[in-house]
């Protein structure tokens, strides 16, 4: 289970992805911000109470449950919740199938949800770094680690392989630019560089002329295609 502590609107905030490094604790997909005082106020509440949905990831549990960003957690697992610290509590007594309720205000409208717990993909596994490189277009690819994330400014549910550089020979030519997210290559999902290279070899090896790229860039998603030299 991962908190991430952040200052932010003048107080101390909590951000959590919803996703547990345990196993046996199910995985859906949302990140979280902790209530305060000042938030309270702003939402005409008297009491900093429930937790507050930043994201969800699309087509995890939270997501296919109708969880949407915005909503305020009041109930998750039969339990009431009063703040951020109780939800990880709660949490983490999850499991993997496990159909959870949901209790959220949204609108100022209680609506009751469920959500069926689901396994971590592997996409959110990163935590070790790797690299790799395709000299035959100048790309270098790196898997999207904690620390990775951070320095690229990554936003929170993106998943795939960073394009970290794009030799100068290459640039004119190369249709990918640092900072490109690769997401799928041939609509397959991708998360470590190598599965890339593999894919650019496999299609030289095949002589395909280009491969189908699904990139996320400055948060926009589009198809490229990436020419295959021979």
């Amino acid at each position: 289970m991962r908190a991430v502590y952040m200052s932010g609107l003048g107080a101390l905030t909590l951000v959590f992805a919803m996703a547990s490094a345990n196993a046996e604790n199910g995985f859906s997909g949302m990140q979280l911000q902790g209530m305060d005082a000042r938030i309270a106020a702003a939402l005409g509440m008297t009491e900093a109470e429930g937790v507050l949905v930043r994201d969800v990831a699309l087509g995890e549990a939270a997501d296919l449950g109708g969880v949407k960003r915005g909503d305020l957690i009041i109930e998750y697992a039969g339990s009431e919740i009063e703040n951020f610290e109780q939800l990880v509590a709660v949490a983490q007594a999850t499991s993997i199938g496990q159909l959870v309720p949901v209790k959220v205000v949204r609108a100022g409208k209680t609506l009751s949800l469920k959500i069926k717990l689901g396994q971590k993909p592997d996409a959110w596994k990163v935590s070790k770094g790797a690299v790799a490189a395709i000299p035959g277009v100048g790309l270098t690819l790196a898997a999207v680690t904690p620390k990775i994330r951070q320095r690229f400014g990554l936003r929170w549910g993106a998943t795939g392989v960073l394009v970290t550089l794009v030799d100068a020979e290459h640039a004119e030519s190369q249709i990918l630019e640092r900072g490109d997210m690769i997401v799928q290559v041939n609509s397959l999902d991708v998360w470590m560089p190598d599965q890339v290279a593999r894919a650019y070899e496999d299609a030289k090896t095949a002589q395909r002329e280009r491969l189908l790229l699904l990139v996320e860039r400055l948060g926009n998603f589009q198809f490229l295609l990436m020419p295959v030299k021979k």
